[in-house]
């Protein structure tokens, strides 16, 4: 793995309305993880390419090509890539009464990820303001904060104004119960779909099943949980609410080739 940062911890003002505290671009691999908890801190991450896991705030969610996900002030969170297709991002941090304003006045609370919204021209000329050693650092802090206001413009006209197919809602009701215990009877009632419609139209649109792919994106977060926390086989077993220990180990077997305890004692070992 490798990044580019540009740091301006020292130099922060709290006088400031806001303050730059890094930007950068991230080449992850399959170690790379981070954890924060209650930190006076926001971000936003655009992921350029890959696929990963950000757990904030009882939430789970999934950032991949072309997504934004956002970090706000106080959150507990932790966010780790995928093995198998490591993120590449773009990213700035920030804190200060301006980004509190902006997140309380124009975007929904509890809004962690906002699918296929490209905002990485906007984080690019951050980048390069970072990078620019002519610069003042209020210069920059007024020069970020109006590139900010777009970020969040932009974001906040595409939650509102994105119609969602009914594919992408048959999609989208699955990512977000992907911890939970759901059967296509379940998706019926949440969208007011038949079954034969919704089979039938995930198939066309996303070349499987709707329980192939719920079964094979839980089998892919039991992955990251064996890489990346110290659960047991019987507590990721639970935590994603499979009916038992043996059902989870063999379906896990069957997508992935080995059994949780193998694919776990195999990626320790590399």
């Amino acid at each position: 793995m490798h990044e580019t940062i540009h740091s301006f911890w020292h130099m922060c003002d709290p006088k400031l309305p806001l303050n730059v505290v890094m930007s950068g671009i991230s080449y992850c691999d399959k170690n790379y993880r981070i954890e924060r908890h209650g930190e006076n801190l926001f971000s936003f991450e655009y992921i350029i390419d890959g696929s990963g896991v950000l757990e904030i705030n009882s939430q789970t969610v999934y950032p991949q090509k072309n997504d934004v996900y956002m970090l706000t002030r106080n959150s507990d969170h932790a966010y780790y890539s995928s093995e198998e297709h490591p993120w590449t991002k773009i990213w700035v941090v920030f804190y200060g009464d301006l980004a509190e304003y902006l997140f309380k006045r124009y975007l929904p609370a509890d809004t962690y990820i906002v699918k296929d919204c490209n905002i990485f021209s906007y984080l690019n000329e951050i980048l390069n303001l970072s990078s620019a050693g002519h610069k003042s650092y209020p210069d920059l802090v007024d020069e970020v904060s109006v590139l900010l206001l777009k970020i969040v413009l932009r974001l906040k006209n595409h939650l509102e104004h994105k119609v969602l197919s009914a594919a992408e809602q048959i999609k989208l009701c699955l990512d977000v119960n992907i911890e939970n215990r759901m059967d296509i009877n379940d998706v019926c009632v949440q969208l007011g779909y038949s079954k034969n419609y919704i089979i039938k139209l995930f198939r066309e649109t996303y070349g499987t099943t709707p329980y192939a792919y719920f079964r094979k994106r839980k089998i892919e977060l039991a992955q990251q949980y064996l890489l990346n926390t110290h659960l047991t086989v019987n507590e990721i077993s639970a935590k994603l609410n499979f009916a038992d220990q043996h059902y989870f180990a063999s379906s896990f077997k069957a997508t992935v080739g080995v059994s949780p305890s193998e694919y776990r004692k195999t990626a320790k070992s590399r």
